[in-house]
């Protein structure tokens, strides 16, 4: 069986990582590291860390000083010894097969492996989530859309390594940059119809992507590292993106500016939310 190394970068959280790590020591996939990279926090997660482990046997690094999720996943690439790399963030939590259901998909044809999830709301309720793509092979035509993926893959560490890893640089758009990175270099990728992450948006704590200045910096180094591919459709998909980043109103003219085949659903979406949220309740 082939090692896979997890990274699970923590900052202040140490009330949710405890149910993150224990997600990853229930998974039925059995050669597994775990890497924790602890960002200086300044709560108890030491503490709850040396405690759990005594129960599960990972590899706990943490930060002299905040240096963001970047350098602490990229610090945990490097110290994996796993021929695989996929990682979790403190806030979520695999389901027991997700490991071994992207295993058995991954092959070296493919840039990456990745996943549907479901996002767990305040009150408990499981809500599917598929980034406006259910399954299947797909490139970066599909990619420069929209972030179909969301936040975490499988790959290799030498695909990881190959890319220089996650870029230090990038306030926000970090997975996304990353993704179409990997994509650069290999071409094709592949999506799962399988549900085995879920995303906790609604725990009260603060996630890195609620800044809206710095989701407006990503987007915009986003935009100048890929200009050179990006087709004219592509940036409209782009314009659509920033509309919801700067909470900028988006009116019947930007609906008809920005639609085509590849990116209606989202736009559809962003038009209901901004101009009919009632309807909105019932379209989701």
């Amino acid at each position: 069986m082939t090692l896979v190394s997890v990274y699970l970068i923590t900052q202040n959280r140490s009330r949710l990582l405890k149910r993150a790590i224990e997600s990853v020591f229930k998974q039925d996939y059995l050669a597994i590291e775990l890497i924790v990279v602890d960002d200086a926090s300044t709560d108890d997660t030491s503490e709850i860390v040396e405690a759990l482990q005594q129960q599960y046997s990972f590899i706990y690094l943490k930060n002299e000083t905040i240096s963001g999720a970047c350098f602490s996943r990229n610090r945990a690439i490097t110290t994996a010894s796993g021929y695989y790399i996929t990682g979790l963030d403190d806030d979520d939590y695999f389901y027991s097969n997700r490991v071994s259901q992207l295993v058995s998909a991954y092959d070296e044809k493919y840039a990456f492996v990745c996943a549907n999830v479901q996002e767990l709301m305040n009150s408990g309720e499981l809500i599917d989530r598929n980034f406006g793509y259910q399954s299947g092979e797909f490139g970066l035509d599909k990619m420069l859309n929209y972030n179909l993926v969301g936040n975490q893959v499988l790959t290799t560490k030498a695909k990881f390594e190959e890319i220089g890893g996650f870029d230090v640089n990038m306030p926000a758009f970090q997975d996304y940059d990353t993704w179409i990175r990997l994509l650069r270099y290999h071409p094709l990728a592949l999506k799962i119809s399988a549900r085995n992450y879920v995303l906790d948006t609604d725990h009260g704590g603060v996630r890195i992507s609620s800044s809206n200045k710095k989701k407006l910096k990503g987007y915009n180094m986003f935009i100048d590292k890929n200009l050179d591919i990006l087709s004219k459709q592509q940036l409209k998909s782009m314009q659509v993106m920033k509309c919801k980043i700067s909470g900028k109103r988006f009116g019947l003219l930007d609906f008809f500016a920005y639609i085509h085949k590849n990116n209606y659903k989202s736009v559809i979406n962003l038009y209901l939310v901004r101009n009919m949220p009632w309807i909105r309740a019932e379209y989701r």
